[in-house]
Order: structure tokens, then C-alpha cells, then sequence
């Protein structure tokens, strides 16, 4: 299950003051640690709205902006419910002998004690302001120790004591500090992780690791006064990977060591464990010296090589602190064929492992989309984000994409997206149920829905033969396309549903309306027997909803099918018994069409959702098996796209390099969850048949 965090909001501060003396690269530390808590793969706090800014520096930054900004932010993070993180680095002193920590800003004296900022006032503001989460205090000064708040007073205040404090100190009280070690300490580890410590640091363990690491003596507060909170963490570490497998999957180490290759013994100069490890990586490619390879194409490919790498890891932090519903393999799987399509073979992998994999292969292998190399990862954030209905510009996307280099890409593929709605929002259920037994029908049923509900319903009467139904079938789509206007859609899908007789003899798309109605629909076919099962069937579309569940839980990557050959079709009895039983758990398809196809179709209707089998006498060849596995994620909308292909002449050139043709030689009768919720709903408004809309 996906952790939960409540938002991060910002504020660094750190003034020169011009009185004790102007400290050597204040404002570039400054700068740095603003930077890595920004980041939303380390500090992970959100940026300052428009107009506000969450650093302060330099000799201009006075006492009462300093104060102002701390308040102003308090407010916000309140507003917001979110963690406030603080930092104030510089001068600080302590008023004679009391314990409190001034820090001196860019206006204040020594001698004025009016003048400078007291640290743990402002703190205790700030914990007592409604909605903060908590407050997180960096303070990097001499006499830091100094600037723990009154917390006795905190439980007599507005909340309470209902609040939380992490407070790190660069000393103790009565303790100078020296170069800002603390400071530069704190971006180390940020930079470097802790080996070991999980996917985020805590207090703890970053005061562990920055006392070793620069040699400080770094002090740490707690306060807990709401046991409620959620768990608490200062940064995430850039040098865990998740489930404890390895950083880079089976794509991302193979085409590393392949792009470093050139390069000889030596390389990567140290163990890439981590995104700061990459990110070293590619600051030493780009600091090669020259003849270092036989070219300096061998330098540009590994630095193509390392980005795309560090875009996976990004992506992958994404999915792991996914904003939206919890995500699944099946989930992953899906959004990764949507984005990269036949083109990328989805790997064998499971949960942590698959998500890692898919970005890789995504950004490393997929073909690039309109030149751009981020474009199929844009296309699989945005599926997900899309299905849990998240807003495109939420902090998490946004962020993402910005790290990434993305955000034109991001925008294209929600763009894509939409306009995918819009045109499959509309269906058409044209049903032949009114027919006797295995004739043709007098009437024919229509309903049209949009994304499920049925918005028009009209019957049509016709004489009760092919070419009947056929010529019908013009003026329900005269009427449906009317309907489709009359919403401001377009009709792209049309699904009939027939006895099993019909369906294996007939092909609707076929059907001459001027134009095949297959060439500008998509054309779908159920069996009609599912719209209201008889009492000897009332099972069918419970059973094939729990199919439809296990077919989708399959981890293997070939497409769910059992295939069945003459040794099972040929002995129906048997066939029917292995049914009954449950052995074909899957969907199920013909590698030939057997001599009486109509007498074995109603079974494999009844206990499949999906049946496939062969257009023709002829037994199906091997490529045809291989289409279905390979677009077994875009059917039945696949099928519909190889029969106009084959109409077109295209099959012996573009068709077939693509690998679709192939499956211009199947029939299918698809149930999918959208029929089954059809059915539902017809069961519940017909009588007898009779639909009541």
C-alpha cells in the first residue's frame, strides 16, 4: 500500500550580518540545501506559491522580514495541513547568560538586543499555528542548542501541546560552531543516503550520519505531543532501492556497461548505488579528458545512456509515492503497454521489480516519439494519473515532469488521452435477441450509451434474413449517428450481439451500408444469450466476470488464451466435461475451425468470456497466435484495425511488418466487463425481453 505524507512547505533563512562579520559562502550553502529539500526525490517539499519565496540570504534579509516570512509560512502550512520545514543558518548569540538563541539578521547589533530574531519564539509560533503537521528546524549557528522552544508553555497554548518538533542543532547551547559544517554535512548525506537506513531517513539517522561524516557534534530534539501523526522522516534516501532489490533493472545495467564500454578498465570510476552516484557519473563523463574513447560519440551516448537512467529512477520514485489509488501489477502492466505498445516487450517481473523494469525499458528502449526521449514515460504517468482521475497539474506531476524534462510531453500525453475519450465515449449496442431459436430476426434492438449509460434506445423492424438485417442496419446507424451529433461525439464502436448460430456464420463488419461498416467502425460481437440467461445459464456472466479477474492477474506476458486443437474439439463430450470442471480458466481459442463449429460454439460461449477461432477452413499459422500475444492488451480494437488493413491490400507490407495482419484471419466473440455491466443493467430494466428505457 502506498505511504501517505502530508505536503512539505519551505523556508530557509539565512542572513549576513555585517556586525559579527560576513561568513564565507553563506549564501551559496544556503542555496544548495534549499535546492536538495526542494527536490522532490530527497527533501520532497513543495515550491513557494507565485510572489512568495522560500529563501532568504544575504546582508538585506532584516529582523522583520525574517520574522514575517516565518509567520507568513507558519499560516500557509496551517491552511494547508502540511509539515513546515525551517532552516536558519548565520550568526546567532545567546542574551548574557540565558539560554536563548538570537540570530543576528541583516539589521541587527550586538548591543541591540531589539534588533535581532529570537529562533525559539518563532518556533513556538509556528508549532502552535492550526494545521501545521509539524515543524522541522535546521538550525546551523553558534549556540544553536539554545533554540529549543519553551515546550511547557507550548502545552498551556492555542493547540495544546497537540504538536510535533524535529529539531536538529549544529551544537549545543553554550558551543560555537565553526565554517558551517553543519550545513555542509547536512547536503552530504542528503547527497550520498545511509546504506541501509530504508527508503527514508529519519532525525536519527541523519544526525548519525552527518556526526561521522564532518565530525560535528550535531544535537537532536523530539516533542510528540500528537500521537496521531503520521510517521515522521527529515529526507528520502537517495541510496535505497525499493524491496531491497538492485537500483537498475536487467535494461538499465546492460545498456550501461554497454555505453561505458568504450571507456575501459576504470569505469564507472565507483559503484553506482544510488541517484547521486549517477549524477557523479555523468559530471565525470562530462569531464572526460579527451581520448579518453575513440570519440567523442562514445561520451555522448553514455551521457544519453546516465539520463535516461536518473529519468527511470525519478519515475519509479514517482510511482512508489504515487498520489493517486494503489498501484498493481496489473496496473503497471497496463499503462506500460498503452505507452509503448507492441513495441516494447513487457518484462516477466512482479510488483517493485515490474515498475522498475517497465520505466526502463519505457525510456531506454521504447522507440522515440516525435524525437522525444521522455515522451513514452510521459505517456505512462499520464495513464495512470488519468485512470485515478488525478488533476495534470497536481505538485507530484508537475514536479516529476519538470525533473525530468518532460512537461511538454506530459501535457501531449494527457492532451492524447482526452481526445481518446472523446472519440470511444460513445457505443453502439445493436442486438438480434428478438430472433426464434437460430433464425434471423424481425427486429432488431438499439441502444446507445455513453461511457456506459444508456442515453438513447430505439427497435428497428426488419425482414428476418441476412440481407434484412443488413439493410436495417443502415438506419440504425443513421439514427445512432444522429444521437452522436445531438451529444457532440463521435461514434467510433459498434457491438452486435447474436445467437452463437449467427455469430459463427456472419461477419457485421462486412456489412455493405455504402461503405463496410467495419471500414469507419470498430465492430465487436457478443452472443445475445448473455443479455438474459436462461435458468440453466444464470451463471454465465458471474462466472465470466471471475475469468476476466483471473485472467488479469496473470503475470506471464503471453496473452491468457488456452489454445485448443482437434484432440479436444473432436470429442465434445469430454469437452464439455473439462469445462464443466474448470480446467479452461482462461479465454479460449481454435487453432482450426472445426466441421460443426455451431454445435461446439454455445459451450465454449457459455464458460469463456473470450472464444477466438479461425475465419477460414484452413488451420490457423503460427504468426497468428504470436499477433494475439503480442496485441493482446489493444484487442478486441486490434481485430477491427487488421480486417480494414486487409481490405486496404495492406497485409503483404506495412500490415505485416507491424505484426497485425495476422490477425485478420480470426473470429471473436469478446465479453469483457463493460458487455457484462450492459447485461446487468438489461436484466434489470427488461421484462421478458422487453426493454422499459
Amino acid at each position: 500500500m502506498t505511504v501517505r505524507f502530508p505536503p512539505r512547505h519551505l523556508l530557509v533563512i539565512a542572513p549576513q550580518c555585517a556586525d559579527l562579520g560576513m561568513l564565507t559562502g553563506l549564501e551559496d550553502l544556503a542555496g544548495s540545501l534549499h535546492t536538495a529539500l526542494l527536490d522532490p526525490w530527497t527533501g520532497g517539499c513543495a515550491d513557494a506559491p507565485a510572489g512568495v519565496t522560500s529563501i532568504l540570504s544575504g546582508p538585506s534579509v532584516g529582523q522583520a522580514r525574517i520574522e514575517e516570512a516565518v509567520r507568513d509560512a507558519a499560516r500557509r502550512a496551517g491552511e494547508a495541513g502540511a509539515v513546515l520545514v525551517l532552516a536558519f543558518i548565520g550568526h546567532g548569540t545567546l542574551p548574557g547568560e540565558v539560554p536563548k538563541l538570537f540570530l543576528m539578521a541583516g539589521d541587527s547589533r550586538r548591543d541591540m538586543p531589539t534588533t535581532v530574531v529570537n529562533v525559539g519564539d518563532l518556533l513556538s509560533q509556528a508549532l502552535d499555528t492550526h494545521g501545521v503537521e509539524e515543524v522541522i528546524a535546521l538550525v546551523d549557528t553558534c549556540h544553536a542548542g539554545a533554540a529549543v522552544p519553551d515546550i511547557a508553555a507550548l502545552g498551556t497554548g492555542i493547540r495544546g501541546g497537540a504538536t510535533r518538533l524535529t529539531l536538529l542543532m549544529s551544537v549545543g547551547a553554550t558551543e560555537p560552531a565553526f565554517g558551517l559544517d553543519f550545513t555542509r554535512g547536512l547536503l552530504r548525506v542528503f547527497g550520498a543516503g545511509v546504506a541501509g537506513a530504508g527508503e527514508y531517513l529519519s532525525a536519527e539517522a541523519v544526525l548519525d550520519a552527518v556526526n561521522e561524516a564532518a565530525d560535528t557534534g550535531a544535537r537532536l530534539v523530539h516533542m510528540d505531543g500528537d500521537p496521531y501523526g503520521r510517521p515522521r522522516w527529515l529526507v528520502r534516501n537517495v541510496r535505497h532501492a525499493q524491496g531491497g532489490g538492485p537500483l537498475l533493472g536487467p535494461a538499465g545495467e546492460e545498456d550501461l556497461e554497454w555505453a561505458l564500454e568504450p571507456f575501459g578498465e576504470g569505469w564507472p570510476p565507483a559503484s553506482v548505488h544510488s541517484v547521486s552516484g549517477l549524477e557523479k557519473l555523468r559530471e565525470a563523463l562530462r569531464a572526460a579528458p579527451p581520448g579518453c574513447t575513440d570519440g567523442p560519440a562514445d561520451v555522448a551516448v553514455a551521457l544519453r545512456v546516465v539520463d535516461g537512467l536518473l529519468d527511470g529512477l525519478r519515475t519509479a520514485e514517482l510511482l512508489r509515492s504515487w498520489p493517486g489509488a494503489p498501484l498493481t501489477s496489473e496496473r503497471i502492466r497496463r499503462a506500460a503497454w498503452t505507452a509503448g505498445g507492441t513495441s516494447v516487450p513487457l518484462p516477466g517481473s512482479n510488483g517493485s521489480d515490474l515498475l522498475r523494469d517497465c520505466v526502463e525499458l519505457l525510456r531506454l528502449r521504447a522507440p522515440r516519439t516525435g524525437g522525444s526521449r521522455t515522451a513514452p514515460l510521459a505517456a505512462f504517468v499520464a495513464s495512470l494519473a488519468d485512470e485515478d482521475g488525478l488533476d495534470p497539474h497536481c505538485d507530484a506531476l508537475t514536479a516529476w515532469a519538470r525533473t525530468c524534462g518532460a512537461v511538454v510531453e506530459l501535457n501531449d500525453a494527457f492532451a492524447a488521452l482526452e481526445e481518446h475519450d472523446t472519440s470511444s465515449r460513445l457505443r453502439l449496442v445493436v442486438s438480434l435477441h428478438a430472433a426464434l431459436a437460430d433464425e434471423w430476426p424481425e427486429t432488431l434492438v438499439a441502444w446507445l450509451l455513453d461511457r456506459g449509460t444508456v442515453i438513447a434506445h430505439r427497435e428497428f423492424g426488419c425482414a428476418p434474413s441476412r440481407a434484412g438485417v443488413e439493410r436495417q442496419l443502415v438506419g440504425v446507424l443513421k439514427w445512432a449517428s444522429a444521437e452522436a451529433r445531438r451529444v457532440g461525439a463521435a461514434l467510433r464502436r459498434v457491438e452486435v450481439a447474436a445467437s452463437s448460430a449467427l455469430l459463427t456464420q456472419w461477419s457485421p463488419e462486412e456489412a455493405d451500408l455504402g461503405i463496410r461498416l467495419g471500414v469507419r467502425h470498430d465492430v465487436v460481437l457478443r452472443w445475445s444469450e448473455r443479455l438474459c440467461p436462461p435458468d440453466h445459464l444464470y451463471w454465465i456472466n458471474d462466472h465470466a466476470r471471475d475469468r476476466l479477474a483471473t485472467m488479469r492477474s496473470e503475470p506471464d506476458t503471453r496473452a491468457p488464451v488456452d489454445w485448443l486443437g482437434r484432440d479436444e474439439t473432436n470429442r465434445p463430450a469430454e469437452l464439455n466435461e473439462r469445462l464443466r470442471n474448470g480446467v479452461y480458466d482462461r479465454a479460449v481459442a481454435l487453432g482450426h475451425r472445426p466441421e460443426r463449429l455451431d454445435q461446439v460454439m454455445p459451450s465454449l460461449l457459455a464458460y469463456a468470456p473470450i472464444v477466438l477461432w479461425p475465419k477460414d477452413k484452413d488451420d490457423l499459422p503460427p504468426d497468428s497466435r504470436t499477433s494475439v500475444n503480442r496485441y493482446w492488451h489493444r484487442l478486441p480494437g486490434e481485430f477491427s484495425a487488421a480486417y480494414r488493413d486487409s481490405w486496404r491490400g495492406r497485409g503483404t507490407e506495412e500490415g505485416a511488418a507491424e505484426g497485425r495482419f495476422p490477425l485478420a484471419r480470426l473470429r471473436s466473440v469478446w465479453h469483457d466487463t463493460e458487455w457484462l455491466d450492459f447485461c446487468d443493467w438489461f436484466g434489470t430494466c427488461s421484462t421478458d425481453g422487453e426493454n422499459t428505457v
